[in-house]
């Protein structure tokens, strides 16, 4: 064994090891590309299921404003209209997609200015929740309960659905503008690098 390593030059052992290195560099370069492609691939896919996510959302705020503003020109048409308890305004949305956007492995991922956005608008769609479901409750409370005078009353749900609908309306500009724009653009960079 001794005399095989000697009778071997210090060159062929110096270019066997290079090509290990090589080998080894080779292996890890590998796998760093192959996890950057499973990850650029999940990105896309998180865009593309926000995307499918917010042009529902952009339907329901469609429905929802269509329906407060139907109730808010039949009572400004008839002050006498009666008012009743009014379901298809609920606007509860759970956006795990968008809450999944705020959970560590994502928030490193996700640039910052994509994250004040989906903080904005997620905001925007809890205030419009409140507010419907104020507005249910103050509802149910005058037609069940008969609290308050209701004069008073058609005044404010008169009020209340008009900031609603203002919401609402912010709501569509922001994902119609804003959301869906930047997020095909995101989507679009991801599958060109």
């Amino acid at each position: 064994m001794k005399k095989i390593i000697q009778n071997r030059s210090w060159k062929f052992l110096l270019l066997e090891l290079f090509v290990v290195f090589i080998g080894v560099y080779g292996a890890f370069y590998l796998t760093t590309l192959r996890e950057e492609v499973v990850e650029r691939r999940n990105r896309v896919n998180y865009y593309e299921t926000f995307l499918l996510n917010l042009n529902d959302l952009y339907a329901k705020a469609v429905s929802a404003k269509e329906e407060v503003d139907s109730l808010r020109s039949e009572l400004a048409n008839n002050p006498d209209h009666e008012i009743s308890l009014n379901r298809s305004i609920d606007f509860t949305n759970n956006m795990l997609i968008v809450r999944s956007g705020f959970e560590s492995e994502n928030f490193t991922t996700i640039g910052k200015d994509y994250l004040a956005s989906l903080d904005r608008g997620s905001n925007l769609i809890s205030v419009i929740e409140k507010r419907a479901d104020i507005l249910e409750a103050e509802t149910r409370k005058f037609l069940i309960y008969g609290e308050g005078n209701e004069r008073e009353f058609k005044k404010w749900y008169a009020e209340e659905l008009e900031v609603l609908s203002d919401y609402l309306g912010g709501l569509q500009l922001t994902i119609l503008k804003g959301a869906v724009p930047e997020t095909r653009i995101m989507i679009k960079q991801l599958k060109d690098e």
